[in-house]
C-alpha cells in the first residue's frame, strides 16, 4: 500500500473515531448535580417562590427554608415548608411552593445533601420591590 492510501485510511479513521465520540456525548445523558438541578427550578411567580425536587432526591436530605422579616415591631424569624423538612417528607418531581411576604432581610433554602451543605440564598429570586 502506498503512502497515499495509508494517509487516507488515518484520516479516514480519525475522522469516524470523531463521529462516534460527537455521538456519544449528545446522547449518553448528563447526570446534573442535584443541588444545581434543584437551584434551576427555584422561581418566583404570582406571590409565590417554588421549587422542584430533582429525581435524585433520597430521604437523607434535609432541606430547610427560613428567613427573617422587618416589621414596625421589630425582626420576625419565618419558616416555610417545616412539615415536609423535619418529616423528610419531600417527594420526587414534585414542585413546592410558599407564599412570599414584604420586608425580608434575609430568606434561604439550607441542604443538607449526601453531607454537602449548601445554602442557596433565595431573596435573588424575589422581584426588586419585594
Amino acid at each position: 500500500m502506498d503512502k497515499k492510501k495509508k494517509t487516507m485510511i488515518v484520516i479516514a479513521g480519525a475522522l469516524l473515531l470523531t463521529i462516534i465520540a460527537v455521538v456519544f456525548f449528545l446522547i449518553v445523558p448528563k447526570t446534573q448535580d442535584p443541588v444545581e438541578s434543584l437551584q434551576k427550578s427555584i422561581e418566583y411567580a404570582d406571590g409565590k417562590l417554588q421549587f422542584t425536587i430533582p429525581e435524585a432526591y433520597k430521604d437523607s436530605w434535609y432541606i430547610q427554608i427560613s428567613g427573617r422579616t422587618q416589621t414596625e415591631e421589630g425582626g420576625m424569624s419565618v419558616h416555610y415548608l417545616e412539615e415536609n423538612s423535619t418529616g423528610k417528607g419531600w417527594e420526587k418531581n414534585r414542585t413546592y411552593s410558599f407564599e412570599v411576604l414584604d420586608g425580608y432581610s434575609e430568606l434561604t433554602m439550607f441542604l443538607s445533601i449526601d453531607g454537602q451543605d449548601t445554602e442557596i440564598d433565595l431573596l435573588r429570586y424575589l422581584p426588586s420591590s419585594k
